[in-house]
């Protein structure tokens, strides 16, 4: 296989390397697309931002038809909140160039984009006492779930920031829109094999349509979360990682008010 790993973006030791599949040519440019490390490694973690204060704009109220809500095809992922479907102005625009990368007959499937700070928490509350289950380390159980959803705490959720979005890919045939298989989609919590981009435990077709999204993504500039296939942001700062930028461009686009943002570790993991 063809997968080739900048030694710029070097992962931590602790960090297992990813591999790429045997059987399957993942170009050069592709495989250094993707964040391999923890989203919420110190290396990613200590990159600045400056914030462009770019406007959120609602895919659903811009109803493109070539992209289309997850919910609208497919009932097993209904919308829990509010502006799921807003993202930063300028990932929109990459999106709008991801298209033209794409055959004519398929469009882009999208789940959440912007999340408030309150479903955040809500999300990693319950990640973490899911994985309290097995791990029985508060500490060690926190930096765990912090790989499947990004904690609040000290931290810029790429949710909050309208700089991610999670998508996958549908196509439409005969008048019919069918959702391209990709493997099991966005699972926050439970047990998902297939969810990291590279994962073994697909098919020659999922890995096949996986690596069209990924391929057009680059395309237009978007960077993968190598934990979730699904996952792709820009000006965040997984993506000023990857991208080797100085600067994050998007910061939170909550009210700094918030007082989930003056909650600290040590008073939040005794609830546990």
């Amino acid at each position: 296989c063809l997968m080739v790993i900048n030694a710029a973006f070097a992962i931590s030791s602790t960090t297992p390397m990813p591999t790429s599949w045997a059987d399957t040519v993942v170009q050069e440019k592709t495989s250094q697309n993707i964040l391999y490390l923890p989203i919420v490694d110190e290396a990613v973690k200590k990159i600045p931002i400056k914030d462009s204060e770019e406007r959120l704009v609602d895919l659903n109220e811009i109803n493109h038809p070539r992209m289309k809500p997850l919910s609208s095809l497919d009932t097993n992922y209904p919308n829990t909140y509010e502006g799921y479907a807003k993202v930063r102005d300028g990932l929109y625009q990459q999106l709008m160039v991801m298209l033209k990368h794409l055959p004519n007959d398929i469009g882009i499937a999208y789940f959440e984009g912007f999340r408030p700070l309150h479903k955040q928490k809500e999300y990693f509350d319950n990640k973490l006492k899911e994985t309290l289950l097995t791990i029985k380390d508060k500490e060690l159980a926190y930096k765990e779930a912090s790989k499947s959803v990004s904690p609040f705490i000290e931290n810029a959720p790429v949710h909050c920031t309208g700089a991610a979005i999670d998508m996958t890919l549908f196509r439409v045939a005969g008048g019919k829109i069918e959702l391209l298989d990709m493997g099991e989609f966005d699972t926050i919590y439970g047990v998902n094999v297939q969810q990291e981009t590279f994962s073994k435990n697909t098919t020659e077709l999922q890995r096949k349509n996986r690596l069209l999204l990924l391929d057009t993504a680059t395309q237009a500039g978007l960077v993968n979360y190598g934990h979730e296939w699904w996952h792709y942001s820009y000006g965040d700062k997984a993506w000023a990682y990857v991208k080797g930028e100085k600067f994050a461009k998007y910061g939170l686009a909550v009210s700094k008010d918030d007082p989930i943002l003056s909650m600290n570790k040590e008073e939040y993991l005794k609830q546990f």
